[in-house]
C-alpha cells in the first residue's frame, strides 16, 4: 500500500532540467540560457530597454536590442512564461520535438499510473482489502495525464529512443549555456 502512495507521490514531483530553461538568442548568435527562478529574481530590475536575471547572486544585464529572439525548448516553461517574454523579443514557435516529448513523456507517465491503478485494484480485490484505500491515487493521476496528452505527437518505438537520446544532448548543451 505504501508503495503506491510513494509512487503517485514521486510521479507527481517534476524535477527541471536545462530544457526547461527560457533560452535567449542574442544577435551576436550567443545563446544565453537562464531558469524561470533566475527570470524571476531579476525582473523587478528590468525595464523596457533592459533585459536583468539573477545568477549566483550577481544581476545580469542584457539590452533588449541585443535580443534577436527567444526559444522554448519545453512546453510547460512556454505555457508559464510565454506572455511576459513577449514584451522583450519575437518568440519563436515551439519545436516539434518539444511537442513530441512532452506529449509523448505524459502518456508514459498516464500509462503507468494507469497500469500501477489496475494492478493496485486487483491487489485490494483478491488479496488485501485494504490497498483499495489508495488505488484511486494513481487512477486518478493517470486520467488527469491522459486527458491532456495530445495523440498525434506521441512517439513509440525507435522514434521515441531517437527522441530521448537527443533530448539528453541538448540537456549537456544547455547545462553548458547555464553555467556561463
Amino acid at each position: 500500500m505504501s508503495i503506491i502512495v510513494i509512487q503517485a507521490i514521486a510521479s507527481a514531483i517534476s524535477i527541471p532540467t536545462e530544457m526547461d530553461n527560457i533560452n535567449l538568442h542574442l544577435k551576436d548568435e550567443q545563446v544565453v540560457s537562464i531558469t524561470k527562478k533566475e527570470w524571476k529574481r531579476g525582473k523587478r530590475f528590468s525595464d523596457a530597454s533592459t533585459f536583468v536575471y539573477m545568477r549566483d547572486k550577481k544581476l545580469h544585464v542584457i539590452d533588449v536590442e541585443d535580443i534577436e529572439s527567444i526559444r522554448y525548448e519545453s512546453v510547460e516553461t512556454y505555457n508559464k512564461t510565454v506572455n511576459f517574454m513577449e514584451e522583450y523579443a519575437k518568440i519563436q514557435p515551439l519545436k516539434e520535438e518539444t511537442k513530441q516529448y512532452y506529449h509523448t513523456k505524459r502518456h508514459k507517465r498516464g500509462r503507468f499510473s494507469q497500469v500501477l491503478g489496475v494492478g493496485a485494484v486487483c491487489v485490494g480485490a483478491t488479496v488485501a482489502p485494504l490497498v483499495l484505500v489508495v488505488s484511486p491515487i494513481p487512477l486518478v493521476q493517470a486520467v488527469n495525464r491522459l486527458k491532456k496528452v495530445d495523440y498525434q505527437y506521441c512517439l513509440k518505438g525507435k522514434e521515441w529512443k531517437k527522441l530521448k537520446s537527443y533530448h539528453k544532448a541538448q540537456i549537456k548543451y544547455f547545462k553548458q549555456k547555464a553555467t556561463i
